[in-house]
């Protein structure tokens, strides 16, 4: 991740359904601490072929606990087709 996250941009476009949030941190992780209306879908799901239940035009915001994870998750749904996703960083970015 490059830029810095505008977080009340990114509650805002997600608010009025012009993105998604994608936690791709473990069910575990996410069912301890998530944001509202994020959707869960962990990395390594990804990694074996799961895609998340999104539109694949859509803007994503992904994000896990420190951006590592969120790369990776970036990096194989552009390969999956996905074409705006945007890696948010590490959780505490986005609070």
């Amino acid at each position: 991740m490059t830029d810095k996250i505008d977080v009340i941009k990114v509650k805002e476009e997600v608010k009025a359904g012009k993105a998604y949030l994608l936690d791709v941190r473990s069910t575990e992780e996410f069912a301890q601490f998530a944001l509202p209306d994020s959707i869960n879908l962990s990395v390594e799901d990804i990694e074996y072929g799961k895609v998340p239940e999104i539109p694949r035009d859509s803007k994503v915001y992904v994000y896990c606990m420190s951006g590592g994870r969120a790369e990776k998750a970036v990096s194989l749904l552009n390969m999956m087709g996905f074409a705006n996703t945007i890696n948010a960083g590490g959780i505490m970015n986005l609070i």
